[in-house]
């Protein structure tokens, strides 16, 4: 990844190959993303709206020519998340930023995907009739219901890919210019009290829509769960516990998901007003 990103940032030419390439490819698009934000954070708006003009136009292509606008709307916001941290040089801000974006790409998604998500549910429904009618039950599938918990599911997909490929292209930034940089960054990663309460506040409106629920309380989570994250890497460095434990976390989240997740929810809530990381002693 290292000669990837120095490749980058040997010239224009080689930044413009590495994205419209990436772009090109299926599922590697997330490296074009990565490196128009490297570029970004690294050279400054202008020149990252240059590179960003190289990777949309296979993008585009992708958009127009298979209705799969997935590397269109991670290229973009990930530029946008990238404009945010050079600005403000703030992950929690770029995190909060993460959620209108992720939103306006929900709409875009829902447009370009309408006939796709009818057709799956269509499916889906059929399976589900069939399987039932051969148990002898009768199943009610929503279909409202169903497309708005696909469109959350997509929906937080795609931000996650923003913010990892704005996390990957820091990461290149510290690796060639900084060294630890990037780690020290996210080690004190810790959302605001105002963003906290705002966040709730959001996320009470938006459990009393009902279906829309589905669609935003996912993506409302995010910013909780990054942060949630950036206190175990930070909490398990202060007491220098080695990468074991770290391993051990993934594994957990691997196979008790949801239960890693409410506690990271919850334990970045609380780190909010409370600071935990700084009421854990450093191991001498």
């Amino acid at each position: 990844m290292r000669a990837l990103a120095e490749l980058v940032m040997k010239g224009r030419k080689q930044a413009a190959f590495v994205a419209v390439i990436a772009a090109l490819l299926p599922l590697l698009y997330w490296v074009s993303a990565a490196a128009v934000a490297l570029v970004t954070l690294r050279k400054g708006r202008s020149e990252g709206t240059g590179l960003l003009i190289w990777a949309l136009l296979p993008a585009g292509v992708w958009a127009y020519s298979v209705s799969d606008p997935t590397p269109l709307a991670v290229i973009v916001g990930t530029y946008i998340l990238a404009i945010t941290l050079r600005e403000t040089v703030s992950w929690a801000k770029v995190l909060m930023i993460a959620l209108p974006v992720g939103a306006i790409a929900s709409v875009g998604m829902d447009i370009m995907l309408s006939s796709y998500l009818d057709e799956v549910i269509k499916q889906l429904d059929k399976f589900l009739v069939q399987s039932a009618s051969q148990a002898n039950q009768e199943v009610k599938l929503d279909p409202e219901q169903l497309r708005q918990l696909m469109l959350g599911g997509l929906t937080s997909v795609h931000t996650v890919m923003m913010l990892v490929s704005v996390m990957l292209a820091r990461s290149w930034q510290a690796g060639l210019y900084n060294p630890s940089g990037f780690q020290r960054e996210f080690h004190v990663l810790r959302l605001p009290q105002l963003y906290t309460g705002v966040l709730i506040a959001a996320s009470f409106v938006c459990y009393q829509l009902d279906l829309e629920s589905l669609r935003w309380l996912p993506l409302l989570l995010l910013p909780w769960i990054i942060a949630g994250i950036a206190l175990v890497h930070g909490s398990l460095a202060k007491r220098d516990l080695g990468r074991s434990w770290l391993v051990a976390f993934y594994v957990a989240a691997f196979f008790m998901g949801p239960y890693v997740i409410t506690l990271l929810v919850f334990a970045a809530a609380i780190d909010s007003f409370v600071d935990i990381r700084s009421r854990i002693s450093v191991k001498n």
